[in-house]
């Protein structure tokens, strides 16, 4: 597998494994802040979200209800790119 291509699906893994943790950390969205300038735009899209998720809510507790009330539309991209089965929901 080239190089390249194993990056980017790390970096997927990276960001996937952001909304597992039980609070998205300053160090995380230093990372998160790097990852939205990636030239993938699916890397760069995927990280915005958990970006914009992580100052509305970095902790996991009651994350997706303070999400449901607060931002529908953050919730709703969660839930069309996938993210949201990182969270535990299925």
């Amino acid at each position: 597998m080239p190089k390249r291509e194993r990056e980017l699906i790390e970096q997927k893994e990276e960001i996937y494994n952001f909304l597992t943790q039980s609070n998205i950390s300053e160090q995380n969205i230093v990372r998160l802040n790097h990852l939205v300038e990636s030239p993938d735009e699916e890397v760069a899209y995927l990280a915005g979200i958990v970006l914009e998720v992580a100052k509305v809510k970095p902790h996991k507790k009651k994350r997706l209800k303070v999400l449901a009330r607060e931002r529908r539309d953050l919730l709703e991209k969660l839930d069309e790119s996938g993210l949201i089965f990182a969270h535990g929901c299925y």
